[in-house]
């Protein structure tokens, strides 16, 4: 199964470059990074999430309450992954300024953004767990 996934991909990235030549298939960098980093937490979804994954490898024990969390965690950078890419996909077909825009700027601010909140959320639950 995972070499029918390659496989396809390579078929893709072959038919992009192809098909769509110049600079636009350099424009798809962020949004192919976006697509492999959106998969990468919404397939974990379907198991043991990423968040948690990452938790535990840290040395993190966690109870039901921090699996929850981290699932909930989880869900929320898969949505904000999916719009993320939406996004910059968008921008590929936009003018170069707004895709530079985006992409070289907005796009870390909102990721930046995302980490600091989530942070400051995981500070504060375990100032209520007492640890």
């Amino acid at each position: 199964m995972k070499a029918v996934i390659r496989a396809s991909l390579a078929v893709a990235v072959v038919w992009l470059v192809y098909f769509l030549r110049g600079n636009v298939c350099l424009r798809l960098y962020p949004a192919v990074m976006g697509a492999i980093a959106f998969a990468v937490f919404a397939l974990s979804s379907l198991k043991t999430p990423i968040v948690e994954k990452i938790a535990r490898r840290r040395g993190e024990m966690l109870d039901e309450r921090g699996v929850r969390y981290c699932r909930v965690v989880n869900n929320c950078w898969t949505v904000f992954l999916f719009l993320h890419l939406a996004v910059t996909v968008l921008t590929v077909f936009a003018s170069p300024e707004t895709w530079a825009f985006y992409n070289g700027f907005l796009a870390y601010v909102l990721l930046g953004t995302m980490f600091a909140a989530e942070w400051a959320v995981r500070r504060r639950m375990r100032g209520k767990c007492g640890k």
